[in-house]
């Protein structure tokens, strides 16, 4: 079943009944002496999780908020864990915390942390909830293979970031300056960059130039920056104003069962946020030898993606080969900007897409911008990416995105996202297919095309394409 299906049923949770039916208070302590310190308590029946829309998010000046503990001195450990009363097929509601009684909460309160040296930068990994400030430009040269900061280990992908427990929920600023040189040459965590994963984070003016990342790999799913990115509701995770500069990744797949792997000159993948004001360049050659297939995701930005990305530009180029045919249930969505989308406004690609190879599969869907644009918007963007592909069987490609899902689309509005929409948007580059009578090319679209379309749930959707251009380059 498709991963984005799947988690679409599990949202729909059984609620689980408590036995106990008395009900308690629970307070929260802003937990700094110049305040007035309890907040309107909620009331809470025993056996409860506190829901994840309750809990507050207070601000201090000069401060960042970093969570509500059971102690006033916020021990590592101690961290209260919002989130919903529900089960699912693989989630229990144990992963939130359960009301036992009357208590008090208190805030934690983060204040700058300078970071001058290497040793300061890998000591973020102490408290994942910090505020960071580079002082120095850092040189990670020295290091052969650098171990992300934060993991990612929640059930599934909607999973709140309130119970991804060793993800980076904190803030690192630039600052003007620039950390250089990191290399991965293996996996060592489930997702891998600078950051494995980022919940609730905020990641700021970061520049880094000349990263290497060079290995062979069963499921690898990496980035430079950050492996993956979560943002609930009423929280902020962004990654804005960054400049990623001269990536260079080498990676030869070799699962031997269906995974997923990531590709990307950013954030490997993105469940909320906001990617705003960044700019990513560098080269993939990419070896897609494994034969377990799944589901492969390359582009400059992001891999799945369901964020906002605004104002950003990439000079990518990406060379593909595929060299096993027995994996004919991969699925591979290819994008200049990113490998899927939900929301696009004012972004723009250059660079090239080159594939070869045979892969056996009979989706591989190529866009100039979008590999699989599956509900939300992109407007106002162009792409200037040159693709050319040489005997690919079976591949679908669009000089502004590769697939138009309409399944996706009814997905998105059982979620509450009612539109579909490409605007305003144009492909400037060109398309060059060696002898390929296999290949779908689509001068907007290379899959799927708008028509009339109504959702199961008697939703009115808008799914179209509007004021699209394709401007081929001589």
């Amino acid at each position: 079943m498709n991963r984005t299906l799947l988690s679409a049923i599990l949202s729909l949770s059984i609620p689980v009944i408590s036995a106990a039916q008395n009900t308690v208070p629970v307070s929260f302590d802003l937990n700094y002496s110049d305040a007035e310190n309890i907040l309107s308590p909620i009331t809470v029946k025993v056996g409860n999780a506190l829901p994840l829309q309750s809990k507050p998010r207070p601000e201090r000046e000069g401060y960042r908020f970093a969570g509500w503990y059971t102690s006033p001195d916020c021990r590592e450990g101690d961290e209260w864990l919002f989130g919903n009363n529900s089960v699912g097929f693989y989630t229990q509601p144990t992963d939130s915390m359960a009301v036992k009684g009357e208590m008090t909460l208190y805030a934690k309160w983060v204040s700058p942390t300078p970071v001058r040296t290497v040793q300061d930068l890998d000591d973020m990994r102490n408290d994942l909830s910090g505020w960071y400030v580079l002082e120095n430009d850092i040189d990670l040269s020295g290091i052969l293979n650098w171990v992300p900061v934060g993991e990612y280990e929640a059930h599934y992908e909607f999973a709140p970031g309130e119970w991804w427990v060793k993800a980076f929920k904190g803030r690192l600023e630039g600052n003007g300056h620039t950390i250089r040189g990191l290399h991965m040459t293996q996996l060592l965590t489930d997702k891998s960059g600078l950051f494995g994963a980022c919940a609730n984070a905020q990641i700021l003016g970061v520049k880094m130039e000349d990263t290497l990342i060079e290995m062979t790999a069963e499921k690898p799913y990496v980035a430079p920056l950050a492996g993956i990115l979560k943002q609930d509701d009423g929280a902020v995770t962004e990654i804005r104003s960054c400049n990623i500069a001269n990536t260079t990744i080498k990676v030869r797949t070799t699962n031997k069962e269906s995974t997923f792997h990531s590709f990307t000159g950013l954030c490997g993948g993105a469940w909320g946020g906001y990617i705003g004001q960044n700019t990513v360049s560098g080269k993939m050659d990419l070896q897609i030898a494994g034969e377990g297939g799944g589901e492969l995701y390359v582009g400059a930005f992001l891999g799945e993606a369901y964020n906002d990305t605004v104002g950003c530009v990439s000079d990518y180029e990406i060379n593909i080969t595929f060299t096993n045919p027995k994996a004919k249930d991969l699925k591979a969505y290819i994008g200049a900007l990113q490998a899927s989308a939900t929301n696009v406004d004012s972004s723009v690609a250059m660079g090239s897409i080159n594939l070869s190879g045979f892969s056996g599969s009979k989706e591989i869907y190529v866009g100039g911008l979008i590999g699989s644009e599956r509900y939300g918007t992109v407007k106002s963007s162009r792409s200037s990416v040159r693709i050319t592909e040489k005997k690919v069987p079976s591949i679908q490609i669009g000089g502004i995105v590769g697939e138009f899902n309409q399944g996706y689309s009814m997905i998105g509005a059982a979620f509450g996202t009612k539109t579909t929409i490409l605007n305003w948007c144009t492909f400037t580059g060109k398309v060059t297919s060696d002898g390929n009578d296999t290949v779908v090319f689509g001068e907007i679209c290379g899959g799927g095309q708008p028509e009339p379309l109504s959702s199961p749930w008697g939703l009115s959707m808008d799914y179209s394409i509007r004021n699209c251009k394709y401007e081929p380059a001589e």
